[in-house]
């Protein structure tokens, strides 16, 4: 998956006082209790939003007495919010099941909430988590409902880089349609900084990769000849564009380049090497990375089967706890109905 250059957690000055107004709003300082609680692990998480512009807490210690107070007190906003964080801490303890279930309770609580701007922000993190799983229409749909909250709420930028994640999610699907759709949403925003239609330019040339022509590869890679501003994964893209255009002389040197003390994705690395070798007459180690590039696949997909099983039942007990929640609701409901009739029979006259 590329990932946008400008990711967002609470960006600038205008969202850090949003922050603020968020968790100090779920923390009453006057009061006792829970609410005081919270406020305790709010002032710490405050801190890391303002400071460092992310939550970078991993500890549970003051603030699970409030989450949990929350969780069973709050209104829809507010245990919106409460999963909202409860996921993002989960996703600092490298937690990926429960992040991944505090952001889709988060999402299946959010009915009623009018927090446009943190239910985005819940489907954006959902999606991260998607990711991590190889959910990749899960990861998409995510970013595209997101993208539609961002665009309601002129957030333009939020938006764009939504409508990116979402690109980049069609092309892992193999899905032209609704990646030709969303590029040409993409294409429509003006203004771009440098880094903006770099980003752009290499979600094109992924684009292009699956889905279009030589000549629309050679006339993508013109604007990317000059890679020293390339991330690991742009790198990796202009390598197969090579490839693909028969200048695999260019494609080695490039591999060689991100083999040598960079960072990059493994897999990716191993998918474009092999048509590399093969071009270029080095076919026992196409055969040697190709073979090492099954394995991870093999284990990846059944790592894929096994997390959406897991996912399903999860959210089977999501569902069969909400309807356990409405039964109890409605039998509280009977129950006191039959303890004051008259006060009921006030009421409908």
């Amino acid at each position: 998956i590329v990932r946008s250059k400008k990711h967002r957690t609470f960006g600038g000055a205008a969202e850090r006082s949003e922050a603020e107004r968020v968790l100090f709003r779920m923390g009453d300082p006057a009061q006792e209790g829970p609410g005081a609680l919270l406020l305790g692990g709010c002032k710490e998480l405050l801190r890391g939003c303002l400071d460092k512009n992310y939550i970078d807490t991993t500890s549970f210690d003051v603030l699970q007495p409030a989450i949990d107070y929350y969780l069973e007190n709050g209104d829809p906003t507010e245990k919106l919010r409460t999963y909202y964080y409860q996921g993002r801490i989960f996703q600092n303890k490298k937690d990926r099941d429960n992040a991944l279930n505090s952001f889709i309770k988060g999402i299946d609580v959010s009915n009623g909430s009018d927090d446009s701007l943190y239910i985005a922000r819940t489907l954006v993190a959902q999606a991260a988590q998607y990711s991590e799983f190889y959910d990749f229409d899960s990861y998409t749909n995510c970013h595209l409902r997101a993208s539609k909250i961002y665009k309601r709420l002129s957030r333009k930028w939020n938006e764009f880089d939504c409508l990116l994640n979402a690109l980049n999610g069609s092309i892992a699907l193999n899905n032209q349609a609704k990646g030709d759709s969303i590029l040409a949403l993409c294409n429509e925003f003006k203004n771009l900084d440098s880094i903006q239609n770099l980003t752009l330019n290499e979600y094109k040339l992924s684009h292009a990769l699956k889905f279009g022509n030589n000549q629309d590869i050679e006339n993508l890679i013109k604007n990317q000849e000059d890679n020293s501003n390339l991330d690991t994964n742009g790198l990796l893209n202009l390598a197969l564009a090579y490839n693909k255009v028969g200048k695999d002389v260019k494609a080695v040197h490039l591999l060689g380049s991100i083999n040598n003390g960079h960072e990059y994705d493994t897999l990716k690395y191993l998918a474009v090497s092999v048509p590399v070798l093969e071009n270029i007459g080095d076919y026992k180690n196409a055969l040697s990375v190709y073979k090492t590039f099954s394995h991870k696949m093999d284990s990846i997909n059944t790592f894929r089967f096994d997390q959406k099983s897991k996912s399903i039942e999860e959210k089977h007990q999501i569902e069969l706890q909400a309807e356990q929640d409405a039964r109890e609701k409605t039998n509280s409901v009977e129950d006191y109905m039959e303890k004051y009739p008259s006060l009921v029979f006030v009421l409908d006259v």
